[in-house]
């Protein structure tokens, strides 16, 4: 067998950067939101429908990125308790 390691901290530094990168992206997000309803407070027609639905997209296209990255964090959690509970537990077999 080869020689299998886990960087833990390594690991935790990886659930703290997704766990960072999500709570700029919600705050980015709402900043964007505010001055798109601002916009649209005195813009219409055509161009303002067009920029509105493009908006919605990107919104939307956001939202999938953030569950994905939500789930990216699940997992990371669940290995890193994973990888410390196999860790402890190899470490007591050997004297």
């Amino acid at each position: 067998m080869g020689d299998y390691r886990v960087d833990l901290g390594g690991l935790q530094q990886l659930i703290d950067a997704a766990a960072k990168l999500e709570s700029t992206i919600e705050a980015r997000v709402s900043q964007i939101e505010n001055r798109v309803d601002e916009l649209h407070v005195e813009w219409s027609g055509d161009a303002a429908r067009a920029h509105r639905t493009a908006h919605d997209e990107r919104v939307a296209a956001v939202a999938t990125m953030r569950e994905a990255l939500r789930v990216l964090g699940e997992k990371l959690a669940t290995a890193h308790t994973a990888y410390t509970a196999v860790g402890s537990t190899n470490a007591g077999m050997w004297p």
